[in-house]
């Protein structure tokens, strides 16, 4: 490896400008081309697995049904809503938002032109479009049954319009035809007499939710592209907003799944690139102040290349932006920064040697390039396992993050030591008088970063060099401390909170969590959660099946037949449409086969659309629950016990479905895998640094304080109670990552200055004032750079940066205090040595504070 490594880094030196325009043509056009075509992933195809049964019911009920549902909340006195001539402006809207131009009641509009263009609505389902079909049925069978009674006396006739409707309505307004003018008619359909208030019927509750307003439902085609679906939502916003459908007596509020995703999608992208670029613009300054010349900006600009490198690949690979591959960007440049700076430091090790620039970057590739690699290839087996994840979204974070080690590694080994070997030497360096305005302040601004530089150098170096001391001095102690504090922080991480309730992780004033909060507020729903039932889903024994776990799923989650609607306390959930509301299952008539045949050839395509689908490859039928926005662990406790009510008769299969479900069995995939991925990853690391290594010793050794870093990360997080969120909970990887990388290069150092026949003091010192020194400034650089987004107003974000923050100072601490115990204890066991006294004597007390 030596050898290769060296060739690569004379090839760097000797074509240093190939070397350079081949990286960065290389990095332009993966991180160009590929960035360009990332993107905000709001989909379900990154929580499961796509072969999973529910992902697979998921799928299938979107191409029968549509995709997950946007929802328009007319918001106002329901009575007024529909007893007014905003019943029409509704009906114009719904036929408008279906693309019917010629049927809209009004005026057709550019706007509904270009929505049936786009034919992207396969389903839209309103109250007012619901009560005009409601009435066109009416009148029809009216009309027939007035025909057939042209003969009858108009006693009898009256008396027989009377039965055919049994809302009360005057044989005078039947006659007259039945429309959504017609009040007794609208209020016979949707208001329940018999209950006080007359609230309105809880079996429409899926188009009347409460009297403070009613749902409009539009299902897109599921076969969008993502431009597609951005188009289809703006033109249904500009649809709501046209004022030939505004409201005279309420408004108009658009939420649902497809439009909260992608409104949360486009904040969080927003603020993350915001918030990116200024914990870039800190970590300059901090790589400025506290990291000397030549060339202080090198680390971050390949550690920017190395991420660039990384996105562009995941999305040429057909990834996407999520939650999870943005925890790639502090692993990534983290650890490219402390490659760039562990070959600089070798770089200067060089320089200062007396080796011309050229020479010392080919020295600081073929002494620190071995060791980089071993610590970078241990590091990305290690997160290679993270492809075991049952979480498409975590295997995708996994792959992106071995592409960024390995364009990192690239970058550093290339264009890195190219750029290292056309600095200029200290002794041809000149220094010129400043001129003008301008150089006079920029130099006293750079003396004063020297002074700050130097006293800080100062502090820190005695500092360390006490807790260097402690750790050669009591290495027993250390280590004992060390792993009381991990197996604490163990315990304290298996009942570690998270949060999952989304109103918890964003701000309550972004519009898209504004319009879950009104639309839950007048409905007490937000999302809709179905169940699709294939088979032989039209005989009575299916229909009577699916109508009595309704009941039953209804009556277990607080939902009884008392229940007003869904605004009630105790509704877990609501009902929403089912093909057993076809049937009238109450009135205790017998249910056959010619009874089910006559009224689904009576029910106008309108009404089944959103609950059968008929095709050659079978029929399928669909339940739905309404249910409000909650935390993924009690929607996994909701989605489990509607499972456990699924008995289906023989020939019927059913499947609890819908992006509820998916996002409920991703979240407990994540807490039940979070542990034993990590265990993993930490296995194949020992497996890869014993491969290299062939010494059990040499190879277990550094993994000690990886493996006590990550209860220490647990322990300081319970402490300051950061509660994990589905974003930072992924960073567990970064412990082991960064302290794997922190590890191996300081105990090769070690091991390395050992064997040029230094005492275990010597080389201790020896290895933390050179290679320990460049690991904390490559640390310091990262804590910095992401503390930024601590500052966040999203909760999510600013728990991801304080976390993030708590990973690398805890890796950092685990090589700077246990690494010195541990390697000293595999060497001598617990006991201190007698030659470590005997130096301290010799020595500063700043430099090895060991007693005599």
């Amino acid at each position: 490896m030596r050898r290769f490594l060296g060739r690569i880094g004379e090839w760097s030196v000797t074509h240093p400008a190939a070397a350079i325009a081949a990286v960065v043509s290389v990095v332009a056009i993966v991180g160009v081309v590929g960035g360009l075509r990332l993107s905000p992933d709001a989909g379900t195809d990154k929580l499961v697995d796509d072969d999973s049964a529910a992902f697979v019911g998921t799928e299938r009920f979107r191409g029968r049904f549509g995709d997950d549902a946007i929802v328009i909340l007319a918001e106002g006195d329901l009575r007024k809503l529909l007893l007014t001539r905003d019943s029409h402006r509704l009906l114009g809207l719904e036929a408008c938002l279906a693309g019917r131009v010629d049927r809209s009641a009004v005026a057709a509009t550019d706007v509904c032109s270009r929505i049936a263009a786009l034919g992207a609505t396969r389903v839209v389902f309103g109250p007012a479009t619901f009560l005009s079909e409601a009435a066109a049925r009416s009148n029809e069978a009216i009309l027939r049954q007035v025909q057939s009674l042209e003969d009858a006396s108009p006693a009898e006739r009256q008396r027989l319009l009377r039965q055919f409707l049994s809302s009360g309505l005057s044989p005078a307004a039947v006659l007259a035809g039945l429309s959504i003018d017609n009040q007794q008619f609208v209020s016979s359909i949707v208001f329940d007499r018999t209950k006080p208030g007359a609230p309105p019927k809880s079996k429409f509750g899926y188009l009347f939710p409460s009297d403070r307003g009613a749902l409009i439902s539009i299902r897109l085609e599921p076969d969008l592209d993502e431009a597609d679906r951005r188009e289809a939502v703006g033109l249904i916003r500009t649809a709501v907003g046209d004022q030939r459908f505004a409201l005279r007596h309420g408004s108009y509020e658009i939420s649902g799944i497809p439009v909260v995703a992608q409104g949360l999608a486009d904040e969080l992208g927003s603020q993350i690139a915001l918030l990116f670029a200024v914990a870039l613009v800190v970590m300059a300054a901090v790589l400025t102040i506290g990291f000397g010349p030549p060339l202080r900006l090198l680390p971050l600009l390949i550690a920017i290349g190395a991420a660039g490198f990384a996105f562009g690949l995941l999305s040429l690979l057909g990834g996407s932006l999520t939650m999870a591959s943005v925890a790639v960007l502090p692993v990534v440049i983290g650890l490219a920064v402390d490659y760039a700076i562990q070959l600089q430091a070798r770089f200067r090790e060089a320089v200062a040697d007396g080796r011309r620039p050229p020479a010392a970057a080919v020295f600081a590739a073929v002494r620190g390039g071995p060791v980089i690699a071993t610590a970078a290839l241990a590091t990305a087996v290690g997160f290679l396992a993270l492809i075991l994840s049952p979480i498409p979204m975590v295997r995708e974070f996994a792959i992106a993050l071995v592409a960024g080690i390995a364009a990192a590694l690239a970058i550093s080994l290339t264009a890195g030591l190219a750029a290292l070997s056309m600095a200029p030497a200290r002794t041809e360096a000149r220094r010129r008088p400043p001129r003008g305005r301008i150089a006079r302040p920029l130099v006293v601004l750079g003396e004063r970063a020297r002074a700050t530089r130097a006293g800080l150098r100062s502090r820190g170096s005695t500092a360390w060099s006490r807790a260097l001391a402690a750790s050669i001095r009591r290495p027993g102690r250390v280590l004992t401390v060390a792993a009381v504090l991990a197996v604490s922080g163990w315990v304290a991480g298996a009942g570690a909170k998270v949060v999952t309730d989304i109103r918890e992780l964003v701000p309550g004033d972004l519009p898209a969590m504004r319009s879950v909060e009104r639309l839950q507020d007048a409905t007490g729903i937000s999302q809709e959660l179905d169940v699709i039932v294939s088979g032989d889903v039209t005989t009575p024994e299916a229909i009577a099946w699916m109508s009595d776990f309704k009941q039953r799923v209804l009556a277990r989650n607080g939902f009884g037949p008392d229940t007003p609607n869904c605004l009630a306390e105790s509704a877990e959930l609501c009902p929403g449409p089912a093909l057993p509301d076809l049937f009238d299952l109450s009135s205790g008539a017998p249910l056959d086969q010619r009874r089910v045949d006559a009224v689904l050839a009576a029910v106008p395509q309108y009404f089944s659309q959103a609950i059968l689908s008929r095709s050659e490859g079978g029929d399928v039928a669909a339940l739905s629950f309404l249910i409000p926005v909650m935390p993924l662990d009690e929607q996994e406790r909701l989605v489990s016990g509607i499972r456990a009510e699924l008995d289906p008769p023989a020939g019927v299969s059913a499947e609890v479905v819908g992006l509820p479900v998916l996002t409920a069995d991703a979240s407990a995939a994540l807490s039940g895998s979070r542990y034993w991925l990590a265990a993993a990853g930490l296995f194949a690391v020992a497996l890869v640094l014993l491969a290299v290594y062939r010494s059990p010793g040499r190879a277990l050794v550094p993994l000690l304080p990886i493996v006590l870093a990550t209860g220490w990360s647990a322990l300081v997080l319970a402490a300051i109670d950061i509660p994990l969120n589905p974003m930072s909970a992924t960073l567990g990887a970064l412990v082991i990552a960064v302290a794997t990388e922190f590890s191996v290069i300081l105990a090769a150092r070690y091991h390395e200055e050992r064997g040029t026949g230094r005492s275990v003091g010597e080389a201790l010192r020896s290895t933390y004032s050179r290679t320990g020194a460049a690991v904390i400034a490559s640390a310091v650089t990262s804590i910095a750079g992401f503390g930024v987004l601590a500052l966040s107003r999203i909760t999510m974000l600013r728990d991801f940066g304080v976390v993030t923050v708590v990973d690398l100072t805890v890796a950092l601490a685990g090589v700077m205090l246990v690494l010195p115990a541990a390697l000293v204890w595999a060497e001598h066991g617990f006991h201190p040595l007698p030659a470590l006294r005997r130096l301290a004597a010799r020595a500063p007390r700043r430099d090895v504070d060991v007693p005599t």
